[in-house]
């Protein structure tokens, strides 16, 4: 039995710890002495704190207090929009119903992007911009949330402008350290998958064999969200190239 593969290069800098912090409580459920593996999770366990640190110091770097409130008018705004579209699900015109059950899709499609991170709620919105203002315009103007779309654009163009501001030299040094720690934490968690796999062959232990399950149910669930990102760009690609051709 072996460890699922998993691409840490395309998870985000959240989405990485989250990872991590779940191997982390897996690994003290099943404890490390059980395991045989106290002094690699030990290791482990001291460059996951460094990642924990300079996540930490990223996001108080970003999270000034004009940023925070161009994010949150940001949110209001998304909320705001999508809430004016689920109304006209029971509009009585049955154009509009059609209008806003398509774009409730898309909504539902993209989910809350209002509780992402700051660089992931960006992009998100981006994307979903895009979308409102291609394919399903002519729906977005049926339902007369034109309005609330610009405003959206604007606030989002927005944060993103502050936060590049905000990007100076020294966030550029914190964000090379975290990529340096992301690595080492990374070969860190394949020192100690190793060593489980290598003791499941030689001991042939369920404790072994229930941990890596376990795991791969976690991994699994990872790879689900970066496969979900990748089709969505290469969807954007697609769309982008079919409007080039026309």
């Amino acid at each position: 039995m072996k460890t699922y593969k998993i691409y840490f290069k395309a998870l985000t800098n959240s989405e990485h710890f989250q990872f991590h912090t779940e191997f982390k409580n897996l690994v003290n459920t099943s404890r490390p002495d059980v395991l045989k593996i106290k002094e690699e999770f030990e290791a482990y366990t001291k460059l996951y704190n460094q990642e924990d640190e300079v996540l930490k110091k990223i996001v108080k770097s970003e999270f000034t207090e004009a940023i925070q409130a161009a994010d949150q008018k940001r949110d209001a705004t998304f909320r705001s929009m999508v809430d004016q579209n689920k109304a006209m699900i029971n509009h009585f015109q049955a154009e509009i119903q059609a209008s806003a059950k398509r774009l409730q899709i898309v909504f539902d499609t993209y989910g809350n992007l209002a509780k992402r991170s700051l660089h992931q709620e960006t992009a998100d919105m981006y994307n979903l911009i895009q979308d409102l203002k291609g394919k399903y315009l002519n729906d977005v103007k049926i339902v007369r949330i034109d309005e609330w779309l610009t405003e959206m654009e604007k606030n989002n163009n927005e944060v993103e402008k502050l936060v590049n501001v905000r990007y100076d030299e020294a966030a550029a040094r914190t964000t090379l350290v975290l990529r340096e720690v992301r690595q080492a934490v990374d070969a860190a968690y394949r020192v100690i998958t190793e060593r489980v796999e290598a003791l499941l062959i030689v001991e042939k232990e369920d404790t072994y064999e229930a941990f890596i399950n376990r795991l791969n149910i976690v991994i699994e669930a990872y790879n689900t969200i970066i496969a979900q990102r990748a089709g969505r760009s290469e969807k954007k690609k697609s769309e982008e190239t079919k409007t080039e051709i026309q």
